[in-house]
C-alpha cells in the first residue's frame, strides 16, 4: 500500500508539473463553462444591447408606454435616429427606418404608424421588419417585442372600451353591459370575468402561441403585428450560409496554430539547423512560413466554401471578389495569431494548449457559435479584438447580405491590422527566443 500511495503522489506531482496538462484540464473548461454559462443564463443578465430601430407615429397612450418600456429594456439598444450621407442626424420614417435594417445597422425594426390605435379602433397596429442573420437573436427579439407589446396593450383597449360603454349608455346601464359582455366571453374564451372588467390586473407572457393561454390566444385577435424579413429571403439554404462563415473561421485557426507550430518539429528534427548552415536565413525561413501559413488558409477556407457551394448551395460565386477579399485577410489574421503562439511557447505541446484555450474561447465570445449580444457587456467588449469577430462578420456581411467592398473596407482594415500587429510582436520575439538556436 505505501508503494502505491508514493506511486499515487508521484503521479500528481508529475501532473502538476505539466503545465498544459493542467492548462486543458482546468483552465480550458473553467473559461468555457463561464461563457456558457453567461449566455444560457448563469449570470441572469439575459441578451443585451441588440440594436433595436423604433419609430413612433402614433400619438396614442399605448404608444407612448411601449416606447417608454423598451427605453428602460437592458436588451434593446433603442435607435430612433440615423446619420444620412452628409453626417446630418435625422429621425427615422418609414422608409429609411426599413432601409436601417437592410443595411445591416439594426437587428430589427418596430413601427408604430400613425394609425396604430385610436379610440375607435379594436385592434393595434404594428409593423415589424427584421434581419434573421442570426436565428437565435431575432426569435429572441419577436419575444421581447411580444411581450412588451402584450403587458402594455390589452389593459389600454379594455379600460378604453369599458369607458365608451358607460359614456353611451350611461353608468348604471354601462356597467350592467359590461358584465354581460364579460359573461360572454368568459363563456366562449374561458377567461375569468373579473379579470375582464378590471384590466389592470393583467399579466400577460407574451406567448401568444401558447394554445393552452385562452386569455392571450383571445388577445393575440387585437393586436396585429405585420411582420418583413427584409434580408435574406432569396437565399436557398439560410441556415448553412449563415453557419459556413463561424465554423470555417474556428478550423482555420486550428490549421494555422498547429503549422505554426510545425517549427518545432523542425529544430527537433535538426532540419532547421541544417537550413541555417546553408545560405538561408532566419528572415528567410520566418517569411517562407508566413506564405505557406498564408496561402493554406486561403486554400482551405476557399476548400470549405466551395464545399458548402456544392452540398448547401450557399450562393459563393454572385459576391466572389468581395468573398475572396475577405478570405485573404482572415487568413492574414489567423496565420499571423498562430506564429504570435509559436513565438511565445517552448515546446510544441506548450503552443497547442494555449492555442485550444484561445481558439475556443475568441470562437465563443466572437460570435461563432452564438450571437454576441447574449453575452454580457464585458464581453461584449473583447469580442471585437477577436479576428474570429470580424472575419465571420464579413463572410456575412458579403454571403447573407451581398454587400460591395464599401461595406466590408472596415473588416479587411481591423483583420489586416490584428495581423500586423502580431507579426511585428512575433518576428520581435522570434529574434529573442530560442527556436533558432
Amino acid at each position: 500500500m505505501r508503494q502505491v500511495l508514493q506511486l499515487f503522489k508521484n503521479s500528481y506531482r508529475i501532473f502538476f508539473n505539466d503545465r498544459i496538462s493542467v492548462l486543458l484540464t482546468f483552465i480550458v473548461p473553467v473559461v468555457l463553462v463561464y461563457i456558457f454559462g453567461s449566455i444560457f443564463g448563469g449570470s441572469n443578465a439575459g441578451p443585451q444591447g441588440i440594436p433595436l430601430a423604433f419609430l413612433n407615429q402614433s400619438k396614442s397612450e399605448v404608444g407612448t408606454r411601449i416606447e417608454s418600456a423598451l427605453d428602460t429594456m437592458k436588451s434593446f439598444r433603442v435607435i430612433k435616429s440615423f446619420k444620412d450621407d452628409s453626417g446630418i442626424v435625422r429621425t427615422f420614417d418609414t422608409t429609411s427606418i426599413k432601409e436601417y435594417v437592410m443595411n445591416g445597422n439594426a437587428t430589427a425594426a418596430l413601427v408604430l404608424p400613425i394609425d396604430a390605435y385610436s379610440d375607435t379602433s379594436m385592434a393595434l397596429k404594428i409593423k415589424f421588419y427584421y434581419d434573421p442573420k442570426n436565428e437565435i437573436e431575432i426569435q429572441t427579439v419577436q419575444g421581447l417585442i411580444k411581450q412588451v407589446v402584450f403587458s402594455q396593450f390589452p389593459s389600454i383597449i379594455a379600460q378604453s372600451g369599458l369607458k365608451q360603454a358607460e359614456r353611451a349608455l350611461g353608468t348604471k346601464n354601462g356597467r350592467e353591459f359590461n358584465r354581460g359582455m364579460a359573461s360572454v366571453v368568459s363563456k366562449y374564451f374561458k377567461v375569468d370575468t373579473s379579470v375582464f372588467l378590471h384590466p389592470s390586473r393583467w399579466k400577460f407572457s407574451g406567448k401568444g402561441g401558447d394554445s393552452s393561454n385562452n386569455t392571450g390566444n383571445f388577445f393575440n385577435e387585437i393586436v396585429k403585428m405585420d411582420e418583413e424579413q427584409v434580408v435574406g429571403k432569396q437565399l436557398a439554404n439560410p441556415w448553412a450560409t449563415r453557419s459556413v462563415g463561424g465554423w470555417a473561421i474556428t478550423f482555420l485557426l486550428f490549421s494555422l496554430t498547429a503549422a505554426s507550430s510545425s517549427l518545432f518539429d523542425e529544430k527537433k528534427s535538426g532540419v532547421m539547423l541544417r537550413l541555417l548552415t546553408s545560405p538561408v536565413s532566419r528572415v528567410h525561413i520566418l517569411w517562407s512560413k508566413y506564405l505557406f501559413n498564408m496561402s493554406l488558409g486561403i486554400l482551405q477556407l476557399s476548400v470549405l466554401f466551395f464545399f458548402g457551394w456544392v452540398i448547401f448551395r450557399i450562393d459563393i460565386f454572385s459576391n466572389f471578389i468581395n468573398l475572396f477579399l475577405i478570405i485573404i485577410a482572415a487568413s492574414l489574421a489567423c496565420t499571423s495569431f498562430g506564429m504570435l503562439l509559436a513565438a511565445f511557447s517552448k515546446t510544441r505541446q506548450q503552443a497547442n494548449g494555449l492555442g485550444t484555450l484561445l481558439i475556443l474561447s475568441m470562437s465563443a465570445i466572437g460570435g461563432a457559435w452564438f450571437p454576441v449580444s447574449f453575452m454580457p457587456s464585458g464581453i461584449q467588449f473583447f469580442s471585437r479584438l477577436t479576428p474570429v469577430y470580424w472575419a465571420m462578420d464579413g463572410f456575412l456581411q458579403v454571403l447573407w447580405r451581398g454587400v460591395g467592398l464599401s461595406g466590408i473596407v472596415e473588416h479587411i482594415v481591423i483583420l489586416v491590422g490584428i495581423g500586423a500587429v502580431a507579426s511585428v510582436v512575433s518576428l520581435w520575439q522570434f529574434k529573442r527566443g530560442d527556436i533558432f538556436s
